[in-house]
């Protein structure tokens, strides 16, 4: 059962647009899960996913046997959640939210470990609004409960190298449809803003020869390493770690990711 607190977020139609090409545009990407399950067995339960998709993640926790709550925006995603996690036979484990990331405001404050994986946070496109989603997120923690962050490390050269250009990006053969998918992608940058603009174009091929083209357009804030220690720091939670990547590797200027693990103080002291 999806809960459903009062929201109101723009992009939660482009979320849902996204969704049926959601699965398949991540089905090679798990990168992210032995990681966050090794680091879910030793904080405990509860948890708690912020952004939790289709749950690509949250489903492999709630199949070890965690107590795992995701929240997301669009019920498009979370539509397909749900479905996934009565399938696998897990409903018992998993609570699902649709709300907003800067306000949710759940019953259960004491959670042991929360995170925010492949660059969610950066769909929110203002240093406020950032802190915000941060805020909340330690406002549900537990003293002594973790924060995971993960965002893609800004490779300047490369964002610059690809801007304008439009690349195809993936292509794979829809299971449902038959159609073969080609993703096509058109990035834009705006380093004094921090702002990566992208836009991905999904083209379904069908075996008739009909087209479809389905047009899903993202706005990332990227943050540098600094910057996000401080907006960590500014809600009052303790800076643990920092890699590069998520098999532990040190975060350096040609790291694929900034992954940060946060801690929030036992007391106020």
């Amino acid at each position: 059962m999806i809960a459903r607190m009062i929201t109101s977020h723009p992009e939660s139609e482009l979320f849902d647009r996204f969704a049926r090409f959601y699965d398949d545009d991540y089905r090679d990407y798990d990168d992210d899960i032995e990681a966050i399950v090794m680091l879910a067995a030793e904080c405990g339960d509860p948890i708690l996913e912020l952004g939790c998709g289709t749950g690509r993640v949250l489903l492999p926790l709630a199949t070890a046997g965690h107590s795992i709550t995701g929240v997301d925006v669009s019920p498009a995603l979370l539509a397909r959640a749900e479905e996934k996690v009565r399938k696998q036979g897990v409903a018992t484990n998993v609570h699902l939210v649709k709300a907003d990331l800067r306000t949710f405001d759940l019953p259960e404050k004491q959670f042991a470990f929360a995170f925010c994986t492949s660059n969610t946070l950066m769909h929110f496109t203002s240093p406020e609004e950032q802190v915000a989603v941060l805020r909340n997120a330690a406002r549900h923690l537990r003293p002594g409960g973790r924060l995971l962050i993960d965002l893609f490390n800004p490779d300047l050269p490369r964002l610059f190298a690809v801007e304008g250009v439009m690349e195809l990006a993936d292509r794979w053969q829809d299971a449902h449809s038959g159609a073969d998918v080609l993703k096509w992608s058109v990035r834009r940058i705006d380093v004094a803003e921090q702002l990566q603009e992208t836009t991905f174009i999904y083209e379904e091929i069908f075996a008739d020869g009909r087209t479809q083209r389905t047009v899903c357009p993202f706005t990332l804030r990227f943050l540098w390493r600094s910057e996000a220690e401080l907006m960590l720091q500014a809600v009052d939670l303790r800076i643990e770690d920092v890699f590069g990547s998520f098999d532990g590797d040190p975060y350096g200027s040609d790291s694929d990711h900034l992954i940060l693990i946060a801690v929030k103080p036992e007391t106020d002291a």
